[in-house]
């Protein structure tokens, strides 16, 4: 077996100064989220639907389950862009005030940039 592999550059580039923002809103509102990042420039975002809700909220109403609001935002930003999105997030989305959510900001390991082949952009904008 060779070893020909390790000593060449990887396929994929690699980026190493991006930061993973994960924010949970437990009163939904991701769609708003999103926006707001797009104006700012953030377009590598998606969330999803979770159950659950903050401790010391009851998941139950009259033995009937809650249906959950709670969202997750993930969204990937250049490492200098991490602090500015990540107060941005917490005071226009009110994560200082007890069960609306919470933040995190994460290093990521390595990540790779979207790039659509020629003429896909053009096609996709008319």
């Amino acid at each position: 077996m060779s070893n020909e592999h390790i000593d060449q550059q990887p396929a994929v580039p690699h980026i190493n100064y991006t930061r993973l923002i994960t924010c949970v809103l437990y009163e939904g509102g991701a769609e708003k989220l999103l926006e707001t990042l797009h104006h700012k420039g953030v377009n590598e975002a998606f969330y999803y639907g979770v159950r659950g809700n903050p401790i010391g909220r009851a998941s139950e109403a009259s033995s009937l389950p809650e249906i959950s609001k709670t969202e997750i935002v993930q969204a990937v930003v250049a490492a200098d862009q991490a602090d500015y999105i990540y107060s941005t997030i917490y005071h226009d989305f009110r994560l200082d005030m007890p069960g609306v959510g919470t933040i995190t900001v994460n290093r990521l390991t390595r990540s790779s940039q979207n790039v659509l082949p020629e003429g896909i952009a053009h096609e996709a904008a008319n």
